[in-house]
């Protein structure tokens, strides 16, 4: 009887600890990192980048030389892609995108075919967010016009957030495309030790989020080097990276 009670007892206990590994690890933080210009060139740098393990979301610029095919690699090595749409600035010179480039005056329709174009161009992308765009996000028509497009497609929208009054993430939601806003620009100064204390801001912000999300940049070396060093650690101390995916809402 005592025998049968001492097996009952350890297989209690077993049990009991078992339930306790396999309790899930609440994160320290969530948060969702996106480079930006993706689509410029496909050098060492851009090599570099996409032979990271995929902890951030590509976003590609349509309608230039190396666009498609940033998409298909990146896809196929397991990032997400989303789309880095050209949109009119107050003071940026986007000639060189003028293909692409979405502007206040712009009717609907016109809209429409830029939109389709730049996803059949990279059909690997499953949202988008804005290149530039200080004077296309603050236009209510136009971020109204996008978000009908966007409903109609499938596709999430992230707010890079260029413009205080900026009327893309709300006008998104008022029209049930998923979105979400972007917290901190990583290397607006191009200094390791300034990209580094973003990273560590952005973490830091994801302690009182449900995610934090910042934006680097493809074509700025340091922030590679940056995310080489740092995202390892930020995984070690107990953060969790998303994909922009997993965070819109």
């Amino acid at each position: 009887m005592f025998r049968l009670y001492l097996i009952l007892v350890i297989s209690l206990f077993v049990s009991s600890c078992k339930k306790e590994i396999e309790k899930p690890i609440t994160p320290k933080g969530n948060i969702c990192l996106i480079i930006d210009d993706f689509g410029y060139s496909y050098n060492e740098t851009i090599q570099s980048y996409l032979s990271l393990e995929p902890n951030f979301t590509c976003s590609v610029i349509p309608g230039h030389n190396f666009s498609s095919q940033i998409g298909l690699v990146a896809d196929s090595l397991g990032f997400e892609v989303m789309i880095h749409m050209p949109m009119e600035s107050f003071d940026y010179d986007q000639s060189h995108e003028k293909k692409y480039l979405l502007t206040d005056k712009m009717n609907i329709n016109v809209l429409k075919e830029l939109l389709t174009s730049a996803f059949d161009e990279i059909p690997q992308a499953i949202g988008m967010n804005n290149h530039q765009g200080s004077k296309a996000t603050e236009s209510l028509q136009l971020m109204k016009d996008l978000a009908r497009n966007l409903k109609e497609m499938d596709k999430y929208f992230i707010d890079s957030y260029t413009n205080p009054e900026s009327r893309a993430f709300i006008t998104m939601r008022q029209f049930g495309v998923k979105t979400e806003v972007r917290q901190i620009f990583l290397d607006h100064i191009e200094d390791y030790e300034s990209v580094k204390n973003k990273l560590y801001e952005l973490a830091q912000l994801s302690h009182n989020m449900h995610v934090a999300i910042g934006i680097g940049h493809a074509t700025k070396p340091i922030t590679l080097e940056v995310l080489q060093n740092e995202i390892p650690k930020l995984k070690q101390l107990g953060y969790q990276f998303l994909n922009s995916s997993e965070v819109v809402r």
